[in-house]
């Protein structure tokens, strides 16, 4: 998948200046690309405005009274919920001091006044469609952290644990000091460090540590190390990935499942183990007081499992938790990556002398080419993580590069400064339609260069690991599946053998796709149903049917707001109906039934028809084939797909198992 950026709905930006006048520019401007304009007239306004309503982005003026645009920057970027919204800040200053302290406040652009309407609005565009792919982002990791709630949900006890663990595993860190990089793996490994037990039998999961048989047990045990392998796709969650695997260590080796002991604990997995144990301890005995859990986890410092100082703030931190902690107030505001590797392009040996040994010892990686035709190849090749391209270099000038870079769907997002010799009057317009992010005139000012490559880089956390994330979504789908030997594979099968009546229908093979996807993700809303029920042997009594029946919408719930899954949540939600009304969620009957859906029922059908069952035997390929025939004589299936598989059968390519 390519990330377009694209936003949903009317795109809202706050203006903020105390002169009238420049308000009124900001709105002609603005209006005229039906952007939705709010308005403040000093620092303290914004701030306000920014509280009732978050808005897409921000135009925010420097100079103002009250509160400068400076520390509105700074305070808009140190929480949680508006760090993510672009900031460009516009000011009549133009030294280069000015243009430093905004990007370091956290600033992603910096225009003086007057601006170029031109250049305001395509950085603006491209800053919102960064911004859209930090949203769905957090839609994929909201999918994530749903997941878990729900599998927690279905016990009363166990309802909020992993939120509960990363409340206290969070305001623990903050009393011991840990470094804000290290909180930010601390609270991710928190809030998903059962997400390995999606891949566990519920039985399994219903019983206390001292009710389990050995065989169930070492099942069991084996749910951080999915975890782990889960989301080992994630790079941004690589940090966090040792402490969601060891989150059941003790420090004298007792632990699970590598029996380190020790200073083979770091800091930040003792943490979450000693969070995690706290509130096991309430989990297990629930009409236990809050000082007898503390006591609990006391005594486990007697026996040497875990360090005073640790415990005793992870006890402090529950003492003082909500009852229902919110993520939003969980996760702290992410931290760049330091360093990152740099391509920089100029034909001048004396100017790439200087571009290396200023940002080498700035921490970046750093590759050094002479033309802009070499600056292609190492593009290519290497990667790079932002570009330093000189305008005018013999073969291929840098405006030519950064336009080849940016229409590469798959480097649309790459940051390109340009620099040039010469303040050409029509240099800035070119730069602007070669896409480039900055233009900077040369001989460039070191603290300028390194905010500026800072500041970018930072945008890095707004879309880095997006189709890394869809395929964690996908993986906890197969997961689900996984631990029941009926039901493993029937996902995938069902999206195989959909896309392949969608192709004999004569869809074609981008819709053949989307509902290979649709049915990677149709049953993802059984999490929410125990599995003692999905997998009763018997007839269901009518309020287990009722609990089955929840998982198309809670599917449809999960997956909603995930831009990937936009394009199947139809199938998600109406994969159960029937052509004659009979089925459900919403009752649907022939056309009014989404196309999609209908094709995704019949392979649905056919692959548990053909699947065993701990209540009977599948059936064969043709007693299946003639089922849903009779079936769809009596109003129940779609002809036209009948009639599709059909003539797959007719040509022996009707068994979803080929």
């Amino acid at each position: 998948m390519t990330p377009t950026g694209a936003l949903s709905g009317p795109v809202r930006v706050l203006a903020v200046d105390d002169q009238p006048e420049n308000l009124e520019l900001l709105a002609a401007i603005l209006g005229d690309e039906g952007y939705e304009v709010g308005f403040a007239a000093d620092g303290v306004a914004a701030l306000a405005a920014v509280e009732r309503s978050l808005p897409h982005a921000v135009l925010l003026d420097v100079m103002m009274p009250r509160i400068d645009g400076f520390e509105v920057c700074r305070r808009l970027k140190s929480a949680r919920a508006s760090c993510f919204v672009p900031i460009v800040l516009l000011t009549a200053l133009s030294d280069v001091e000015s243009k430093v302290r905004g990007l370091e406040v956290g600033a992603d652009d910096f225009l003086n006044k007057p601006f170029h309407r031109a250049e305001l609005l395509t950085r603006l565009r491209s800053l919102l469609r960064i911004r859209a792919l930090r949203d769905e982002l957090d839609s994929t990791e909201s999918v994530m952290f749903s997941m878990v709630e729900l599998l927690e949900g279905k016990l009363p006890r166990t309802r909020h644990h992993s939120l509960r663990v990363a409340a206290i595993a969070v305001g623990a860190g903050r009393r011991l000091g840990v470094a804000p990089r290290g909180l930010q793996d601390l609270a991710s490994a928190a809030l998903l460090h059962d997400i390995g037990k999606l891949g566990v039998p519920e039985a399994i999961l219903l019983k206390g540590p001292g009710e389990r048989s050995a065989a169930e047990e070492a099942i069991f045990r084996t749910h951080p190390g999915l975890g782990r392998r889960i989301l080992e796709p994630v790079e941004s969650l690589s940090g966090a990935l040792p402490l969601i695997l060891h989150h059941h260590e003790r420090l004298d080796g007792s632990g699970y499942p590598a029996g380190l002991a020790g200073g083979d604990l770091g800091g930040t997995i003792e943490l979450l183990a000693a969070a995690n144990q706290l509130d096991l301890h309430r989990i297990e005995a629930p009409d236990r007081e809050p000082p007898d859990s503390a006591e609990a986890l006391r005594r486990e410092v007697d026996a040497g499992r875990f360090r005073s100082p640790v415990v005793e703030a992870v006890i402090a931190a529950a003492a003082g938790l909500a009852a229902e902690p919110a993520v939003t107030d969980i996760l702290p505001v992410p931290v760049a990556d330091p360093g990152g590797s740099i391509l920089v392009a100029d034909d001048s040996p004396t100017n790439r002398q200087l571009y290396r040994e200023l940002l080498e010892s700035e921490g970046f990686r750093v590759t050094v080419v002479a033309d802009g035709r070499a600056a292609l190849d190492a593009w290519t090749t290497e990667r790079p993580d932002l570009l330093i391209l000189d305008v005018r270099m013999p073969e291929v000038s840098g405006d030519e590069v950064c336009r080849t870079v940016k229409a590469d769907p798959a480097s649309a997002f790459l940051p390109v400064i340009l620099v040039t010799a010469y303040e050409e009057r029509d240099s800035r317009r070119r730069a602007i339609e070669a896409a480039a992010d900055d233009l900077l005139i040369s001989p460039v000012n070191r603290l300028e260069l390194i905010a500026r490559v800072r500041s970018l880089l930072r945008l890095r956390l707004y879309h880095q690991d997006l189709v890394r994330h869809e395929h964690v979504v996908l993986s906890l789908s197969a997961a689900l599946e996984a631990k029941d030997a009926y039901t493993r594979g029937h996902s995938q099968r069902v999206g195989d053998f959909a896309s392949r009546l969608a192709l004999e229908l004569g869809d074609d093979i981008e819709a053949a796709e989307r509902l290979r996807l649709g049915g990677l993700l149709h049953d993802l809303g059984k999490v929410a149903v125990p599995e003692a029920v999905l997998h009763k042997p018997g007839r269901l009594t009518s309020a287990e049917f009722a609990l089955v029946m929840t998982h198309p919408v809670v599917g449809w719930e999960i997956c909603r707001h995930l831009r990937s899954a936009e394009p199947v949540l139809d199938v998600i939600r109406h994969h159960h109906e029937r052509f004659d009304g009979s089925g459900y969620p919403d009752h649907l009957a022939g056309e009014a039934i989404p196309r999609p859906a209908r094709i995704l029922a019949v392979a649905d059908a056919l692959d548990a028809l053909t699947s065993e069952r701990p209540y009977r035997a599948g059936l064969s390929v043709s007693d299946a084939v003639a089922l849903l025939r009779e079936e769809t004589r009596q109003g129940k299936w779609e002809p036209a797909v009948q009639e599709a598989l059909e003539r797959l059968h007719a040509r022996r390519e009707a068994d979803p198992r080929l």
